[in-house]
């Protein structure tokens, strides 16, 4: 499995690598973005091998990195939202094409917290700490897809935009109902 989360992180990373744009903001906000992703596979990879076993400390191995990944966010949100112009087509594909590699990491990270509940659950205090990173993730995701992500997309990629967000949302609309946020 860790074999598999480091190729992904890889090809992840090389895809962004490629997708390089011609306005410095757009590619530093696909930079962060891309780190932001790469975090996002690490927390999905301590959260599918996560077993009640692992009692308290494991859960706080987990919520360590997902602490790292509310910072790729933050500092993503941030380098997002300075963007000033709306993305030239070559550069919003290029923008796009970084967002879509984060959906999936999206649903399935969000899947795995929902599918480790009864493992959570069976160890004091770790269901309200995923409670809250969920809620904190979800506010993060939440401003940089309201907030930054239209800005920059131009109105002829606005469809392919509001789909991502559209997904990422139910995907934690899902782990929050779970999770009984």
């Amino acid at each position: 499995m860790r074999a598999f989360s480091s190729l992904f992180v890889t090809a992840a990373l090389a895809l962004s690598a490629n997708a390089a744009t011609n306005d410095p903001q757009i590619q530093l906000c696909m930079d962060d973005l891309t780190a932001a992703n790469a975090q996002l596979a690490i927390v999905k990879g301590a959260v599918d091998t996560f077993a009640r076993s692992q009692d308290y400390p494991g859960a706080i191995t987990i919520h360590n990195k997902e602490q790292i990944l509310e910072q790729r966010l933050t500092t993503a949100g941030n380098t997002c939202c300075a963007v000033n112009i709306v993305a030239a087509t070559a550069d919003a594909n290029a923008f796009l094409s970084v967002v879509n590699t984060m959906v999936p990491l999206v649903q399935g990270a969000l899947a795995s917290i929902v599918s480790k509940r009864p493992e959570f659950d069976a160890i004091f205090l770790a269901t309200s700490i995923v409670k809250t990173d969920i809620k904190n993730l979800n506010n993060q995701a939440n401003q940089l897809l309201d907030n930054c992500l239209f800005d920059v997309t131009p109105p002829s990629h606005t469809a392919i935009a509001t789909t991502h967000v559209t997904v990422i949302k139910s995907a934690f609309a899902t782990a929050k109902t779970a999770y009984g946020i």
